[in-house]
């Protein structure tokens, strides 16, 4: 059989096993039998080694030049043949997640709350073992070339014996349940922290607030998605060109989940608590978009729960012919737009897009922070996973003139985070330094193209156990870590503002 025959064959079964790069129209994309490895880099040898698999593997996790380890996703097929490699090289290795298909069909499993899904049929994939798929990597930053090296293979365990190791990472944060929005009255909207939520409930919710709460918040459209779907933006506190503000933001990435979840929490706290943010508000008005890019979000919620970017068109083809969608936000912000860590080609997560602020969803972004809506102090995106608080420069390792006010911002941040949520720790510092360089983000543009002094990438957790599939039950917890970061901060500018 042809691999285009194949590929219109496959092209006819909902649900198949993944092929990254050809759409899902209907049922969803599985991942049985996929894992995701830990890679322990203990040299340059090591990271070049792990670079020279960008085409096979999907980095879950960057990879820089100081980087000590990577997180990767590999298929079932490639399995054998990417152990074997990371033996040769000597570079040691763990299972963090043994299945990735059971870790999305239990990423919402642990609640009361039932949770609707659209039946899947039985994968094929097992039956084609001759087709291999292409790899959604993340272009990487140069490092020194392969050397040569006299370590000697290691003996590597058979696919069907790879399981978690016992020493891998836990999230680090309380994973108890806690109660999420109680008796509001907004809680008819389907609205909760209890699993996550639709493009269409969160801004159900967002509209009901307003009604319930319009003396403290209010709703507004900045733009439309490339498939049309509106950009709400949330003010929290009074309006004013010459009032302080913070501007927020969640996800850009659509497959950080917990990235429009925590944001949404941080909403209802301001909003709903009474007292906890009255003089914060009293100085900054606080503005949230709390999904910016809900076009891939509701795509990976659908048909591909791995997607990253947005969906528009781009022209760009992959080898069986089929368009390859969508743009990587955060490499389109025009603030050295089309450097390190950003792609050209259409088929790649990290695709740039043809031109900075080629995409709506950006250019609403910009537009609304140079309107002079009001004078901007704090801007903050909000990413999973990792638990860092990064500052600028990411799009190379070079120091803002006041990087030490930032850093002073970001520990201050830590501190508060570790004395307020049982001892949780973040790692502070610059982007490109701390992970690796990625020109054209959010960060870098809101500093350097809109001149908000103090901005910030906050990756939430967790550390690597669970990934992007954070389960359900801890959406509070990181919550309430979102809003420790954003008091303690917004707390330690208002002294000079």
């Amino acid at each position: 059989m042809t691999r285009r025959l194949c590929h219109y064959f496959l092209l006819l079964v909902p649900g198949l096993v993944a092929l990254p790069d050809i759409e899902i129209q209907h049922g969803r994309r599985l991942y049985t039998g996929y894992k995701v490895l830990r890679a322990y880099l203990a040299s340059n040898t090591d990271r070049a080694a792990i670079l020279q698999l960008e085409d096979d593997v999907d980095f879950w996790s960057e990879i820089g030049s100081e980087s000590q380890n990577v997180d990767f996703m590999v298929e079932p097929l490639h399995l054998d043949r990417i152990s074997y490699y990371l033996a040769h090289f000597g570079v040691d290795f763990e299972v963090l997640i043994d299945d990735v298909q059971t870790a999305i069909d239990n990423e919402e499993k642990d609640t009361n709350v039932p949770v609707a899904r659209n039946k899947r049929q039985n994968s094929l994939f097992d039956l084609l073992p001759f087709l291999t798929s292409q790899s959604r990597p993340r272009r990487k930053p140069q490092l020194p070339g392969l050397e040569s090296h006299n370590r000697r293979p290691r003996k590597f365990p058979s696919s069907s014996s790879f399981v978690p190791s016992q020493n891998s990472p836990v999230s680090n944060f309380d994973s108890k349940p806690q109660n999420g929005l109680g008796k509001s009255p907004c809680a008819r909207t389907g609205m909760n922290w209890k699993q996550y939520q639709s493009v269409d409930t969160i801004y159900s919710w967002l509209d009901c607030m307003q009604q319930n709460f319009g003396h403290k918040m209010s709703v507004r459209d900045i733009g439309r998605s490339s498939e049309g779907r509106p950009l709400k933006l949330v003010q929290i506190g009074g309006d004013g060109s010459n009032r302080s503000a913070v501007f927020i933001d969640g996800g850009i990435h659509a497959r950080e989940w917990v990235s429009p979840a925590a944001v949404t929490y941080l909403i209802h706290r301001m909003v709903e608590t009474e007292g906890e943010y009255d003089s914060l508000l009293d100085k900054f008005t606080v503005y949230v978009l709390p999904i910016v890019n809900p076009d891939g979000y509701e795509y990976s919620r659908e048909h591909d729960r791995m997607w990253r970017k947005t969906r528009s068109r781009t022209g760009g083809r992959n080898l069986f012919g089929n368009e390859c969608k969508g743009v990587d936000l955060n490499r389109n912000f025009g603030y050295h737009w089309g450097g390190y860590g950003a792609s050209n080609d259409p088929c790649k997560e990290t695709f740039r897009g043809p031109s900075a602020f080629s995409e709506p969803e950006s250019r609403a972004i910009r537009n609304f922070l140079l309107s002079g809506t009001a004078d901007f102090k704090l801007y903050l995106t909000f990413h999973s996973y990792g638990q860092y608080l990064l500052y600028p420069w990411g799009y190379d390792k070079l120091d803002t003139r006041d990087w030490q006010d930032l850093k002073r911002v970001g520990d201050i941040a830590h501190n508060a985070l570790r004395r307020l949520n049982n001892g949780v720790s973040y790692q502070v510092g610059s982007a490109a330094k701390m992970l690796y360089p990625a020109s054209g983000g959010s960060d870098d543009w809101a500093k350097g193209g809109a001149n908000i002094k103090y901005s910030y990438t906050v990756e939430l957790p967790d550390t690597g156990k669970y990934g992007f599939l954070l389960p359900a039950k801890h959406i509070i917890g990181v919550g309430d870590q979102t809003t420790s970061i954003v008091k303690a901060m917004l707390t330690e500018i208002k002294k000079n503002v």
